[in-house]
């Protein structure tokens, strides 16, 4: 099985059917390939190996004056490359099998079965939840096989994106990997959200995520690299590789986060712990977003992750420009070869993860009309009117914890002293702390739901900022402010059950924390 030759990247035709093509394939036919066929996680994976040949192709990247035109040349270019390097593209070669430590021996335990590889299959402690073959299965059952179009693809995103702690082992040469204190791969942390921009076919979508030399030069240094499979290790301690492959761009776009090696029997494999990868802020990836925020006046720099946001509420931020100043913020380095005259989309994606386990995958496609990369005002009046759902946010989550505290036993004095600043006890503080998550992870993502459903009536009202319809723009401001209201009470109505007396006594009191004003002034009347 050869990448460059075989057929397995599943990707859409102009015809919009789902086919199967190798690598050659891709830059053959650049004009017939829409999309990438993938989960999340996958498709950044995939685009990070395309990325890699890519760039490596043109030689670390187009100088800028040279970027637009390159669209034309890097199909053919990309081409004559892998021609070059075909036989490191092997997944099954005996000698330097893709991905792989052909060197690589047991440590002492059975060898593990590849449907590790797959994050949705039941394996070990992967959950059986969409995965219906693992339920029953036992120790002595036979391994599952995965054809190999899956088996490629798994291994690429295993490597990009499997979490720290604890990792079968295996022996590369007299080294023997650890067990415990696995580092995170480089896509892993933070849970943290990659940006591609999208176009309407997979090789404009390359060319719109190419990064110059000036970029990487100015991000990186000297530190461009070449892909792993042009410098791989001779052995652990093979230090001039292992620094190519841990800490430059191009090297770790394909990353050897876990020492993997198929065995014949293509249902098994060794697996260990492999090279360290530095994250952020050690080292940024260009596909992530950087913002700053200040805590108790002291400004803290961080990257955005997909556990604690949603990527709307952070167009702002994804698609603010870096300047050339290395410690400055910005979005994906992909965005700033973007004309401001010109409208894209933006495709985000990540997985969401619970310290060792991943909870889910997240992907979105933001539409960036030009008039919003033109005008500060625009940008300024969309974090504005996001703030405002913030805000009521905040007063729905305290609604709904006063809703759910006077129906459990102990939790009222508990909210209570948590809504006036009292500390609390560790046994009270573990129940509050549960109290939230419930909150946050059912009520409030019904509301959050809803509200992107109405996203569309802020991108209206934004569009009409700085033009000369007054009366419109007015009736659209206030139109996101009855979604984002409207969004609330549903939540509040549709979630706070009031079929008993002490439900309907709970649901009022949540209620006048929500509605305080309203709740006063219909007392009054």
């Amino acid at each position: 099985m050869n990448l460059v030759t075989d057929p397995w990247l599943p990707v859409t035709d102009t015809k919009n059917r789902l086919r199967y093509i190798s690598l050659n394939h891709l830059f053959e036919q650049p004009n017939e390939w829409l999309d990438l066929v993938l989960k999340p996680h996958e498709r950044v994976s995939v685009m990070r190996l395309l990325l890699c040949i890519v760039q490596a192709a043109l030689t670390g990247g187009p100088v800028e004056d040279e970027w637009d035109a390159c669209i034309d040349e890097f199909p053919q270019t990309a081409l004559g490359y892998l021609k070059k390097w075909n036989g490191s593209f092997n997944l099954f070669d005996e000698k330097k099998p893709f991905l792989q430590i052909a060197e690589l021996k047991p440590f002492n335990k059975e060898p593990t079965p590849i449907t590790k590889l797959n994050f949705a299959l039941a394996t070990g402690n992967n959950t059986t939840l969409f995965d219906h073959g693992g339920i029953g299965t036992t120790k002595d059952a036979p391994s599952r096989l995965i054809d190999e179009s899956s088996l490629i693809i798994s291994m690429l995103s295993f490597n990009n994106f499997s979490l720290g702690g604890l990792c079968p082992q295996a022996t590369w040469g007299k080294t023997s990997t650890s067990k415990s204190g696995v580092k995170d791969a480089p896509c892993a942390p933070q849970s943290m959200i990659h940006c591609f921009v999208r176009k309407n076919t997979l090789i404009k979508t390359l060319h719109a995520n190419i990064l110059t030399q000036e970029q990487l030069a100015d991000r990186y240094g000297e530190n461009i690299g070449v892909p792993i499979w042009e410098c791989f290790p001779s052995s652990p301690f093979d230090e001039k590789a292992i620094k190519n492959a841990t800490l430059t761009y191009i090297g770790r776009l394909v990353p050897m986060s876990r020492w993997l090696k198929i065995l014949p029997d293509k249902k098994t494999m060794l697996m260990g712990d492999g090279f360290v990868y530095p994250a952020y802020p050690e080292f940024k990836e260009t596909t992530s977003v950087e913002v700053v925020s200040t805590i108790k006046e002291k400004q803290e720099y961080k990257i955005i992750g997909c556990k604690t946001t949603t990527p709307w509420r952070e167009l702002n931020a994804i698609t603010t420009k870096r300047i050339s100043d290395k410690n400055d913020i910005g979005g994906p380095a992909a965005i700033e070869k973007q004309s401001q005259s010109e409208s894209y989309d933006l495709h985000i994606l990540g997985l969401k993860r619970e310290k060792a386990s991943i909870l889910d995958s997240v992907e979105s496609i933001l539409h960036v009309p030009d008039y919003y990369s033109i005008s500060e005002g625009c940008r300024s009046s969309y974090s504005n009117e996001v703030k405002k759902s913030e805000i009521k946010a905040s007063k729905l989550d305290r609604s709904i914890q006063r809703y759910l505290s006077l129906l459990l036993p102990d939790m009222g004095r508990i909210v209570n002293k948590s809504f006036t600043g009292e500390r609390l006890k560790k046994n009270e503080s573990e129940k509050y702390r549960s109290l939230k998550n419930k909150v946050k992870t059912k009520y409030l993502f019904h509301y959050w739901t809803l509200i992107e459903k109405q996203r569309h009536v802020l991108m209206h009202y934004v569009s009409l900022i700085g033009t000369d319809q007054d009366q419109e723009r007015e009736k659209a401001k206030q139109a996101w402010q009855s979604a984002i209201n409207n969004a609330a009470e549903e939540t509040y109505k549709t979630l706070c059950a009031q079929e008993s007396p002490r439900q309907i006594k709970a649901y009022v009191a949540g209620w006048l924390l929500l509605h305080p004003t309203r709740s006063y002034q219909k007392e009054e009347a």
